[in-house]
């Protein structure tokens, strides 16, 4: 569910520094503050953001507030649909469908500038190192390591990825 239209859209390129931190997008920011403060999002969770590698691409997966709000309504209500057509309690599908989708996420804070760390062992397995790729996918994005990017051009259109490369053509002088 969008929040009056406020949807992640663009791509930046933003440089990781050595101690991995690395500054989410103004545009990002100004798109979760607004999406945040729908009265939906549990006091405190503003400035969250629940990240998972997406195993298949090799990249990182991020969620605002609302969308896990969306989340856990949605998995809530196919657990009832569920529980309903098997007979099975709802608090056992639920906890089934809980167990598949949260123990691989961490939750990542920003603070007011949208400096935020990004988490070891995220890094790592989507090949993050000195810079970081933010692609907005409507109620998500996605944070890329160029060269993983590149490597996989099917993880994204190919507008984004003409779009990354004149950006590191850009930042290289090239």
């Amino acid at each position: 569910m969008a929040a009056g239209g406020a949807i992640f859209n663009d791509v930046h390129l933003n440089a990781v520094d050595a101690k991995a931190r690395v500054s989410l997008p103004a545009a990002f920011r100004q798109t979760i503050d607004i999406r945040c403060n729908t009265g939906k999002v549990a006091p405190g969770l503003a400035k969250t953001l629940r990240m998972s590698v997406n195993s298949a691409l090799g990249c990182i997966e991020v969620s605002d507030g609302l969308n896990i709000a969306d989340t856990e309504e949605q998995l809530t209500a196919h657990a009832a649909r569920v529980s309903e057509k098997t007979g099975e309690l709802m608090s056992d599908v639920l906890d089934e469908l809980e167990a598949k989708t949260f123990p691989m996420m961490k939750d990542v804070s920003f603070d007011n500038d949208g400096r935020m760390v990004l988490p070891e062992r995220l890094r790592e397995k989507a090949g993050i190192d000195r810079e970081a790729f933010f692609v907005g996918r409507g109620r998500r994005f996605r944070i890329w390591a160029p060269k993983v990017l590149q490597d996989r051009p099917e993880g994204e259109s190919e507008e984004v990825l003409k779009e990354l490369a004149d950006m590191i053509r850009k930042r290289t002088g090239g």
